[in-house]
């Protein structure tokens, strides 16, 4: 996957048959992908990443979630163990004799693991509730904008859109554009995303090497590449008899 664009827009990476997007509410979006721009204007898309980024912001707490999960954590480890020795006692375990009961031990111990698990599903099982309901928002909100590409562009012309949406100990929202076959760019299309070592941001450090790399206005010279090109150029040949 090749970097599609630059790193002032929310980051963004690609496949062969897919535009994959990170959004994050810090980054403004990025510009619509050259391969939807007869399909989707700049004011469309701008709308539908606003109402995903709206939709999983509802359902997005981080830092709450990462706290509560946390509690979670060590309140399944501290309540067994605390109550692990109530139990113990309540369940007399061991006889007036000094002997151990292991039918009681096996029973105080499946006790203390139902408290593990119950503690764990009484902390996780709302968080959990709550993402399965914002995935369903945003896949509701996905579904009409299929159903509307469908009609206005045909069923084998129309991109999926599928949309993950932040996690506990991810912020970003995931958006995934398949396209159609139809849509899919070559290598030799000038917009195609090139690997970084092709396509990549002049390196500051070995400027001193490549004094005639083009700057922005006004170029300094006449250049092809790093050739610079003079005027005179073939001067030192005209005494030459052939």
């Amino acid at each position: 996957m090749f970097n599609g664009y630059s790193s002032a827009y929310s980051s963004a990476t690609r496949t062969s048959s897919d535009i994959v997007l990170y959004i994050s509410a810090r980054q403004p979006n990025p510009p619509v992908p050259f391969e939807l721009q007869d399909q989707i204007t700049p004011a469309v898309w701008s709308s539908r990443l606003s109402a995903v980024a709206s939709c999983t912001a509802h359902y997005s707490k981080p830092w709450f979630e990462r706290i509560w999960v946390v509690i979670g954590i060590l309140a399944s480890l501290v309540v067994p163990s605390v109550l692990y020795s109530v139990v113990y006692d309540h369940m007399n375990v061991r006889n007036p004799d000094g002997t151990v009961d292991f039918s009681r031990l096996a029973e105080s111990r499946i006790m203390t693991f139902a408290l593990f698990v119950g503690v764990i599903l009484l902390f996780l099982a709302p968080i959990a509730i709550w993402k399965v309901i914002g995935r369903q928002q945003v896949r509701r909100l996905t579904s009409q904008w299929a159903g509307a590409d469908r009609l206005n562009y045909g069923q084998n012309a129309a991109s999926i859109w599928k949309v993950r949406s932040p996690g506990v100990f991810r912020d970003s929202t995931i958006l995934t554009i398949s396209l159609p076959a139809s849509m899919k760019p070559t290598s030799f299309n000038p917009n195609a995303y090139l690997p970084s070592y092709i396509n990549s941001a002049p390196d500051a450090a070995v400027n001193y090497y490549y004094p005639y790399n083009g700057e922005p206005g006004i170029p300094r010279m006449s250049v092809v590449g790093n050739v610079p090109l003079y005027v005179d150029e073939k001067r030192g040949f005209e005494d030459a008899k052939v």
